[in-house]
């Protein structure tokens, strides 16, 4: 088969020589290694997976790749025996392409349109842009990687997985410019099941056409039966590359966990928490979320686990309005609205995003500024905010939660990580809540913040008040939690009770043998 950039020689006839050949790559933030010596060697014309839990490296790794990042001294990356020298334009033109899962397509505009950014509209007299030409290109492009879709409607109206595979067919180089080294980051996160196969068989037919493909995947089930060679990544560090012939879902998931995958079943439950209900989710769904229901309860700590695409990473922000949602969400008996923040703040529900210097703080801003930022009216005379009142406010949480800060009026930016998501904490819990959503908490903050962050969110349960906790983190879990639910693919597959069966072994577990259906 041919896509008319690689020819139709079978795979078995290519030269077996590395497409990409990453050697001792590593990456270190503030003094932690987070990738440790990596190597990995994608074969020409093969398809190679890149697989590990979250937090494993394989986010790093991409975005030295992509020239986001720069490694540390001491590693190579050579592209068909020629050295990378690491950067975005550099690798473009070394052949390798992108698609990561924010696709960065414009969905208000056409496929022609989107295919054609970043490229040369062809033009005729006086410059005017030949449309008839240019849909010719466009369907050529996308008949590629085997789609079948109307180039000249808006990208809106097409589904995940033609959308998915429209940024594939941008991302391939001309015909004449050779084959691509393709990376794909969770190509399928976003997919409902039975789009898979057909973004599966795209691969396919690009990896027949002869492009080499890196895909990231949690998704162990789908590994198995695309990948030629698979490299697992733990804690940072390469823990194997092995061929996928032979290889099965338990023995690539121990790889990727560091132990065997046991867990105890068949155990009796332990009682709900004796508090009452406070925050309520019935029929939650809305992106990659499929159907959440549960209920905390006073005083009680509810976990969230589960890998990428598993609908996790949506969840908190569908309860603080920030994503649209269906289903019903009620605190205390008190219908919270889809969509609307300040509706979710009204019924006392204090939501700690993810993501905090996207989603967070409000970097031009000081950190009384940002502590306050939910709710000024209690510092309000005479329609004026009193800085005074306000300052002594802020003092009091900067002293309770030992956030390390020259002042109460300097940047936010000042502060490090840790101490910006305590600012954080404060923010929410100032407001008095009954329930307390929390994203991710403690990502990206040192040890010492993590277990400080960690108190506090201990003796807001203590005093009663309902906390979900959406993380990423299994031993913070483990720790935290007194039920665990393990999101995949959008519902509650598991839930590990403390005294039972919840450990942080138990929560990798689950998340990978629950990865596919």
């Amino acid at each position: 088969m041919s896509d008319g950039a690689g020819g139709t020689a079978s795979r078995a006839d290519r030269v077996n020589t590395p497409a990409l050949d990453i050697r001792t790559l590593s990456k270190t933030f503030s003094g932690q290694v987070v990738l440790d010596r990596v190597d990995l060697t994608l074969d020409e014309g093969r398809v190679h997976a890149l697989v590990g839990q979250n937090g494993s490296g394989k986010s790093t790794l991409i975005k030295i790749l992509a020239g986001y990042h720069r490694p540390d001294p001491g590693g190579s990356v050579v592209v068909r025996g020629v050295p990378l020298q690491l950067g975005a334009a550099a690798a473009h033109d070394a052949g390798i392409r992108f698609v990561h899962q924010d696709l960065g397509l414009l969905l208000d505009l056409s496929a022609v349109e989107n295919l054609m950014l970043g490229l040369s509209y062809p033009r005729g007299f006086l410059g005017r842009i030949r449309w008839r030409e240019a849909r010719r290109r466009a369907q050529e492009r996308v008949a590629r990687v085997g789609l079948d879709i109307d180039v000249r409607a808006p990208v809106g109206e097409l589904g995940l997985a033609d959308r998915t595979g429209l940024a594939i067919a941008r991302a391939l180089p001309e015909p004449d410019q050779g084959n691509a080294v393709l990376v794909l980051d969770e190509p399928t996160a976003a997919l409902p099941a039975a789009d898979v196969d057909r973004l599966l068989a795209t691969i396919r037919r690009l990896r027949d056409a002869g492009h080499s493909v890196l895909i990231v995947s949690h998704h162990l089930d789908e590994v198995l039966d695309i990948a030629d060679r698979i490299t697992v990544l733990r804690d940072g560090r390469k823990a194997a590359s092995v061929d996928a012939a032979g290889m099965d879902h338990d023995t690539l998931g121990r790889l990727m966990v560091g132990h065997d995958l046991v867990i105890s079943a068949g155990r009796e439950e332990t009682a709900e928490a004796a508090g009452p209900a406070v925050l309520e989710l019935v029929g939650i769904a809305g992106g990659t979320v499929t159907e959440v229901s549960t209920t905390v309860r006073r005083g009680e700590i509810v976990g969230i686990a589960g890998l990428t695409g598993s609908g996790r990473e949506a969840l908190g922000a569908m309860l603080s309005g920030r994503l649209p949602r269906t289903g019903r969400v009620s605190v205390d008996g008190v219908a919270v609205p889809p969509a609307r923040p300040a509706a979710a703040m009204a019924a006392r529900l204090a939501f700690v995003p993810g993501e905090r210097a996207r989603y967070g703080t409000f970097a031009d801003l000081t950190v009384r500024q940002n502590l306050t930022m939910g709710s000024l009216r209690r510092h309000v005379r005479c329609g004026y905010i009193h800085a005074g009142s306000e300052r002594q406010e802020v003092r009091r949480w900067v002293d309770e939660f030992g956030i390390v800060t020259r002042g109460v009026d300097a940047p936010i930016t000042s502060l490090s990580g840790g101490n910006q998501q305590k600012v954080l904490v404060a923010r929410a819990l100032r407001l008095s809540p009954k329930a307390l959503v929390l994203d991710d908490p403690t990502a990206g903050i040192d040890v010492k913040a993590r277990d400080q962050v960690h108190g506090i969110i201990e003796r807001s349960a203590d005093a009663g008040t309902a906390v979900l906790l959406v993380s990423t983190d299994s031993e913070e879990l483990a720790r935290l939690a007194d039920r665990v639910h393990v999101l995949s693919h959008g519902r509650v597959a598991r839930t590990l009770r403390r005294g039972v069966d919840l450990s942080p072994e138990a929560i990798d577990h689950a998340q990978v043998s629950l990865g596919t259906p």
